[in-house]
């Protein structure tokens, strides 16, 4: 892809904003004693790979914009971080992906018995450690902090199980259908947001502004994520075997005149670099990929427009700076 300028800074400032969070939880979770030398073994190398800078990032941005401070929401970024990794782990087995990034998930290198039970493990102490946190909140902010992450994990995990119904016929997937998954899916942003603004006091107000905001983020990620699949050869070829092609190439599959280039690229016996760079040049002539980049324009309108809730200029313009990176390129 092109220049990553603005991608670039809003992974820097992320990195900034996790870094304590991260360094905790793995602290914690290997503290954990386990008999099983595999289960130790398999909770090292998660530790060691483990780089979710995404959520605990925008969780502490929200937290900051109502005036909070970065050290004091690094537990609730931990407690967060543990239930993330779970749901991850599981989901990764569910689409049984063995590499991400170029690295072995959990899943393909030890096995699914062994990552369903660490994810069990992660589920554990996630809400654990997040009781722990908002046990000395104000009640109604506890309560508040307890209903949104319960309504943002039914939510995204009721979008895990609308997208493995569609996988029974995954070239006929409808692009409208598989969009309603992709933005259920963005609840988990908003919900880190939303958590993030009420442990930090913030208003109503504020908490609205920021889950709305949240909602657009995660939607432009969830897609930008879609788009970047078609450029990574092994991610591409797992969608094609378990799951289904990526959102771009669901609406060219719906033109009869490209149907049969994309089956054809996409029924390759190997990838490479020449079947992406013609699956690309598909994409981009749709028409309907046209009307998705219009649609996600509008939605960048609307999170900048809800961010005059947010009075802090500097905390403003971080959060722009995130949404111009999300449509980056695309």
């Amino acid at each position: 892809m092109a220049d990553e300028g603005l991608a670039e800074k809003a992974l820097a400032i992320l990195h900034e904003k996790s870094e304590k969070a991260i360094k905790r939880a793995k602290e914690l979770i290997l503290q954990e004693k386990f008999r099983c030398e595999k289960a130790k073994e398999a909770l090292r190398y998660y530790a060691s790979t483990w780089n979710d800078t995404t959520r605990p990032g925008v969780l502490a941005l929200a937290h900051e914009a109502v005036g909070g401070k970065l050290r004091e929401v690094v537990p609730l970024q931990t407690a967060m971080l543990f239930i993330d990794a779970a749901m991850d782990i599981h989901d990764d087995i569910i689409d049984k992906s063995t590499t991400k990034a170029s690295k072995e998930t959990l899943y393909g290198k030890f096995g699914e018995e062994i990552a369903l039970l660490v994810g069990d493990a992660l589920l554990v102490k996630g809400f654990n450690y997040l009781h722990k946190v908002t046990e000395k909140l104000p009640l109604n902010r506890k309560k508040a902090i307890n209903d949104v992450v319960k309504k943002f994990l039914f939510e995204v995990t009721d979008a895990h199980i609308q997208e493995s119904m569609l996988k029974r016929d995954k070239w006929n997937v409808e692009p409208a259908e598989y969009f309603k998954v992709l933005e259920q899916k963005a609840a988990d942003i908003e919900g880190h947001m939303r958590i993030g603004a009420i442990f930090g006091g913030g208003s109503a107000r504020e908490i609205e502004a920021l889950g709305i905001y949240g909602k657009c983020l995660g939607t432009l990620l969830t897609v930008r994520s879609e788009i970047i699949d078609i450029y990574e050869a092994d991610e591409l070829k797992n969608r094609i075997t378990y799951e289904f092609p990526p959102l771009p190439l669901l609406y060219a599959l719906k033109n009869e005149e490209l149907r049969f280039i994309v089956q054809q690229l996409l029924s390759s016996k190997e990838i490479g670099e020449n079947e992406i760079n013609k699956l690309l040049d598909v994409v981009y002539s749709t028409p309907q990929f046209a009307f998705l980049r219009r649609h996600l324009e509008k939605l960048e309108k609307i999170a900048i427009k809800s961010l005059i809730n947010i009075s802090k200029k500097e905390k403003k313009n971080k959060l722009t700076l995130f949404i111009d990176a999300a449509l980056e390129d695309l």
